[in-house]
């Protein structure tokens, strides 16, 4: 498995800027949300599952995307119980 060099990466953040300037806005008003609420989802065990599914794709892993980073809105919740 061949890792890539740095222009390969530029490369990757380049068409993925053009592609996401390039987007047309909606501006309309959501009627619905849906929220996924993962255990152990942080940020490491994503990260892991991303590497994963690439490696096994027979990629590095790293250039990888799962279905929800494709997403137009993504955020992150950190919850903690103190008892």
């Amino acid at each position: 498995m061949a890792l890539h060099d740095r222009w390969y990466w530029y490369q990757q953040a380049k068409s993925t800027l053009l592609k996401n300037l390039d987007d047309d806005r909606n501006y309309n008003v959501a009627k619905n949300l849906i929220l996924f609420i993962g255990d152990g989802m942080g940020m490491t065990t994503v990260t892991t599952a991303r590497i994963l599914r690439g490696q096994k794709g027979g990629q590095t892993g790293e250039e990888n995307e799962l279905a929800f980073d494709k997403f137009e809105y993504v955020a992150l919740a950190k919850v903690r119980i103190d008892l």
